[in-house]
C-alpha cells in the first residue's frame, strides 16, 4: 500500500461553494417534497404493521420511478434541477444520474452509493466526505471539485475528470482510475495499491489551484 503524505504545512481544503436556493417554482422541488410524504406515508403503514425493514423493499423501486419521472419532468420544463431532488441513496443503482449537471453545489448531504453516475459533471461542487461507494461514474468530471474524505472504493471511475480536484484524505480501495484526468489535482494523505500508485504518477502533473499542493507531490512520486 502507498500512503501519499502532506507536502505543505500550509495546505487547506476550501470548503466549497455555498448550498442552492431552492427556486418555488421548480418542479424539482416539488417532486421531491411530494416523495418525502410518500416515503412518511410509507413508513407509518410499514410501522403500524410490525414491520419497519419493509421500507426499503416496498418503497426502494417506487421512489427510483418517482424520482425519474420527477428529473424528467424538470429537465423537459428547462427548470434548474435541485441536487438534493435527485440524491442517489444506498441500494438505488438504478436511479437515472447520468448525464446530469450537477456543479458548483454543496453535496455535503448527498449519497450516491451504487448510484449511475455515467458523464454526470460535478465540478466546482463540495463534496466532502460523500459516499460514491461501488458507483459506476464512467466518464464523470470533478474538475475543481472538494472530494476531501469522500468514498469512491470500489467505484468505477474509468476516464474521470480529476483535473484541480481536492482528494485529501479520500478512501480509493478496489477503485477504477484507468484512463482519468488528474492534472492539478491534489491527493494528498490517499492510500493506494503499487499499482494504482504507479499508474497515477505515470501522468501526475501540474498544481492545485485550491491548496497549492503539487500533484506529483502530493502523490509521492519518485
Amino acid at each position: 500500500m502507498h500512503v501519499a503524505t502532506k507536502c505543505s504545512a500550509n495546505a487547506n481544503v476550501e470548503k466549497g461553494s455555498k448550498g442552492v436556493v431552492a427556486n418555488r417554482r421548480n418542479p424539482a422541488k416539488s417532486c421531491r417534497t411530494n416523495n418525502a410524504l410518500r416515503a412518511v406515508r410509507v413508513d407509518r403503514q410499514c410501522a403500524s404493521e410490525g414491520r419497519p425493514d419493509e421500507l426499503h423493499r416496498r418503497g426502494g423501486s417506487g421512489v427510483a420511478t418517482f424520482l425519474a419521472t420527477c428529473v424528467a419532468s424538470a429537465t423537459l420544463l428547462g427548470a434548474p434541477l435541485d441536487a438534493s431532488a435527485v440524491v442517489g441513496g444506498k441500494g438505488n443503482a438504478s436511479t437515472p444520474l447520468s448525464g446530469l449537471d450537477l456543479s458548483n453545489q454543496d453535496l455535503r448531504n448527498n449519497d450516491y452509493t451504487k448510484s449511475v453516475l455515467k458523464q454526470t459533471k460535478f465540478d466546482g461542487s463540495n463534496l466532502t466526505g460523500v459516499s460514491f461507494f461501488a458507483c459506476f461514474a464512467k466518464g464523470a468530471t470533478f474538475q475543481g471539485a472538494n472530494l476531501s474524505l469522500a468514498d469512491l472504493e470500489q467505484g468505477d471511475f474509468e476516464g474521470a475528470n480529476f483535473t484541480n480536484a481536492v482528494l485529501e484524505g479520500a478512501f480509493v480501495n478496489a477503485a477504477n482510475f484507468t484512463g482519468i484526468e488528474l492534472e492539478g489535482s491534489d491527493w494528498t494523505d490517499v492510500v493506494l495499491r503499487k499499482d494504482v500508485y504507479q499508474q497515477l504518477c505515470a501522468v501526475a502533473s501540474g498544481t492545485n489551484p485550491t491548496t497549492g499542493v503539487d500533484t506529483r507531490d502530493s502523490l509521492s512520486c519518485g
